[in-house]
């Protein structure tokens, strides 16, 4: 299953930190360890989240039940809810459902009715769509009764606006559309459902979302939108035939950011319905159709009903069992058959035929490098902690044998010592104010790319044609100018660590000390939050809203009043306006930033080097003055290589694990 290995690493990880915090003591080892307790703590708390994108009736809940190993999602029904489901581990089932009107739900499944599971069905009653409404879009009409004040008319006008959006032809269904609106209030549509479950899967960390289907509201509503957007990895499903998805085109080119589509997969399910050749063509067909949009290699090819009947074998479910699903008897004849002609398992042959092994394979191999990278930096971190720790050991050992022979001697390499350390201080101030003179004033590449961004994302903007458009590149707008704050802070985190390395090699061989060092992507990220500080956010946006017809007498005339109605063009013009301004306000104040970001990194580095270098010559001067026998610097000598012996083995499983890692 995904993530199993990184599960894994992740345990020696946090393992390997425990034993590296609780050995430091007091040595300054250049490692914040409150810095590094918080990234340890963002990696215990994490979520590994997977987003399932589709169009209905595409076999999503099929595939997410497939991936979940347990059939949690009805999919022999059509769904109803617009909201965003969230599915995760839980040692029982539990329901949580936010509704419309603020009123919030929580069912348990009670261990007392062990046949019927509550919390389950609950979700099913949720989910499920009458069968009188099958043909209308309910979701749209949902999302417009969400987002109005009262109910709305069922007239030729709310017709039109939902066979323009929903692109589905509603004539002669008005009396049902008025039927089923009329069973709508804001206490029974949900937003927002949670679902917690049994799972067998050991990455406890793992959410798959299911999202509302994307011809289901006529968009992707925003809620899903923010879902891919911090998304591990997308997973959109399309039936492997017909191979062309017009949806799929739409979700890459003008739904989803940029960034997002780093993270994307298309999924073609109901694999097993055709031959191994002609499943090999269809996908070798989706590769050719889609290039420049998605790489070939995450485009992958499964069979959810198999992997399905793949579970139940493994449960223990019999054959004959499964085949009172008549959806499963009708595909598993074939792959009985195959079993008995090849003299093989039938479970082998299904869980083969399934490929779910194969894609499991791949979005782990894909998905899980950003996690695997950021369990990399925290070991790098902490062997580099280590490391420091073995140099001060060593010197500390040095000073002592020196005190044992010749207290004398001793005494003059501390002076010795205390003297260098004042001369680095010297060095790194002087290594800062170079680094201050070279981006102060107008920096060059620095201003050109915010000038490259002031032009680009405005005209794509207020070219989008539609609000899911503007939204997109709204949001790589605000992307790249995450990025580029992110790119400087990295610069200046590089400049100043080549230029202490530079100027610290001639300066270590000349004095022959330990150096002091700090913890510069620690003051990097402290730097950046002290500019950025954090304030509550208002989300702003406009609402798409539905409006009563009031009528009024006159004595000329009967006089229809004003009425508002959703005008797509204004709503969309109103929002472009919007996404640039909020574009401007951010991008024209990122000079301003970079200066702020500048002095601030540059003072907390001033203020954490002295700290050091000060911590460094108390001790030394604590050395200095105090009275030892020869046998008490014997024992010192001793404790410090015991500690030093403890060392060698945690670098060496850091090492391991990276070696592990890399491979």
């Amino acid at each position: 299953m995904i993530g199993k290995e990184y599960q894994n690493h992740k345990k020696n990880v946090i393992d390997l930190f425990k034993g590296y915090k609780k050995a430091r003591g007091d040595f300054n080892d250049g490692v914040d360890l409150k810095h590094l307790q918080s990234r340890v703590n963002a990696l215990v708390n994490g979520k590994f989240t997977l987003s399932v994108a589709g169009e209905v009736k595409a076999g999503k809940s099929t595939f997410i039940n497939a991936l979940l190993g347990a059939e949690v999602l009805p999919s022999d029904v059509l769904q109803a809810s617009s909201a965003v489901v969230e599915i995760f581990k839980h040692e029982s089932s539990v329901l949580k459902v936010k509704f419309a009107s603020g009123k919030e739900e929580t069912l348990l499944n009670d261990l007392n009715t062990p046949d019927i599971d509550e919390a389950k069905e609950r979700l099913h009653e949720i989910c499920r769509l009458h069968d009188d409404y099958r043909d209308i879009p309910a979701t749209l009409i949902d999302a417009c009764i969400v987002d109005s004040d009262d109910l709305p008319d069922v007239d030729d006008e709310f017709i039109a606006q939902l066979e323009k959006t929903s692109s589905e032809n509603l004539k002669g269904k008005q009396t049902k559309i008025a039927s089923y609106v009329s069973t709508r209030t804001k206490d029974k549509i949900p937003v927002e459902i949670s679902f917690g479950y049994p799972l067998k899967w050991d990455f406890d960390e793992l959410r798959i979302v299911d999202t509302p289907g994307v011809n289901a509201t006529g968009g992707v509503q925003e809620a899903a939108h923010r879902y891919f957007e911090a998304a591990n990895a997308i997973l959109f499903v399309h039936p492997i035939k017909p191979i062309e998805s017009r949806s799929f085109r739409k979700f890459v080119e003008s739904v989803i950011s940029n960034r997002s589509k780093e993270t994307l997969f298309l999924i073609l399910t109901h694999a097993g319905l055709y031959p191994g050749d002609e499943v090999v063509r269809l996908q070798a067909e989706a590769g050719r159709l889609y290039e420049g949009l998605i790489p070939e290699n995450r485009i992958l090819v499964v069979d959810s009903l198999l992997k399905l009947i793949h579970c139940d074998l493994d449960k223990g479910v019999s054959v004959g069992e499964i085949r009172k699903s008549e959806n499963k008897k009708k595909i598993l004849s074939s792959y009985r058959e195959q079993a008995e002609d090849e003299d093989r398992n039938l479970i082998d042959v299904v869980l083969e035929a399934s490929r779910f092994e194969n894609m499991f394979s791949a979005i782990d191999e894909f998905s899980m490098k950003a996690p695997s990278i950021q369990l990399q930096e925290i070991l790098e971190k902490i062997k580099s902690g280590y490391e420091k720790q073995e140099e001060l050991i060593n010197e500390n050992i040095k000073n002592l044998e020196i005190q044992k022979e010749d207290p004398q001697k001793f005494e003059q390499e501390i002076d010795r010592i205390q003297k260098a350390l004042e001369e680095y201080r010297l060095l790194t101030n002087r290594t800062q104010d170079d680094l201050k003179d070279k981006y102060s004033g107008r920096h060059s590449s620095w201003q050109q790319d915010i000038d490259i961004l002031k032009v680009k994302y405005p005209e794509l903007i207020t070219g989008s044609d539609s609000v899911e458009n503007a939204r997109k590149h709204t949001v790589d707008a605000m992307n790249a100018i995450q990025s580029k704050v992110d790119d400087f802070s990295k610069e200046l985190t590089n400049r100043l660590e080549e230029a202490l390395v530079k100027a610290g090699k001639p300066f270590n061989e000349e004095h022959q000390i330990s150096i002091p060092k700090v913890d510069l992507t620690a003051l990097e990220e402290k730097a950046k939050k002290a500019a950025y500080k954090e304030e509550d956010q208002h989300e702003t946006y406009y609402e798409r809203r539905w409006y009563t017809l009031w009528l009024k007498e006159h004595e000329s005339r009967r006089y229809v009043g004003k009425r508002k109605v959703f005008d797509n063009e204004k709503f969309l013009g109103e929002y472009q306006t919007s996404c640039n301004k909020e574009f401007y306000d951010i991008v024209n104040d990122l000079p301003n930033k970079s200066k702020v970001v500048l002095d601030l990194y540059l003072g907390l580095f001033k203020k954490e080097m002295d700290s050091v270098i000060e911590s460094r010559q108390e001790a030394l001067e604590k050395e200095k003055n105090k009275k030892h026998s020869n046998n008490g610097i014997i024992e010192d000598i001793k404790a410090l290589s015991k500690k030093k012996e403890r060392i060698n083995p945690e670098v060496k499983r850091c090492n391991e694990i990276l070696g592990d890692m890399h491979c």
